[in-house]
């Protein structure tokens, strides 16, 4: 941390702030999802284990790896935005692909918290998704879930 502040100030930094991995950017998100409710279970871990790796057609191996590199973007976050400004630039079917396993990870418990509801609500709004399409998307993980 003091090495990164003296970075700061010298203005000699090793990596560009901006530059994060679509996969490590959403691996960061479906664990905000996982974590919202106060509660993590081994079904919400394999879930989301099993989502990022559907999304990018990647080895446990490598999902791993997106997951704690998530994980360490994580506690220097701020905000949603951080991540969410990564993937906006993405074609509408890719977004909308996040959207939905944002809304499967939600679901994973057979309940909807609403903090839960709230984080996805808002990645939709960073991501230029819109309401109609994120109601249809929330429908369909619920159908999916049940």
């Amino acid at each position: 941390m003091i090495e990164r502040l003296k970075q700061w100030f010298t203005g000699q930094t090793n990596e560009d702030p901006l530059s994060m991995q679509e996969e490590v950017a959403v691996a960061a998100l479906l664990s905000e999802v996982m974590l919202a409710d106060g509660e993590v279970t081994r079904a919400e871990q394999q879930r989301l284990e099993s989502l990022l790796g559907q999304l990018f057609d990647q080895t446990p191996a490598q999902v791993h790896e997106w997951l704690q590199q998530g994980r360490a973007h994580q506690q220097d976050a701020v905000s949603l935005y951080e991540f969410t400004t990564h993937l906006k630039e993405l074609p509408v079917p890719q977004r909308e692909a996040i959207l939905l396993a944002l809304w499967r990870m939600a679901l994973v418990d057979g309940e909807l918290d609403k903090q839960e509801e709230a984080i996805v609500r808002q990645v939709a709004e960073l991501l230029y998704i819109p309401h109609s399409r994120f109601i249809l998307l929330k429908h369909k993980a619920q159908d999916e879930a049940d």
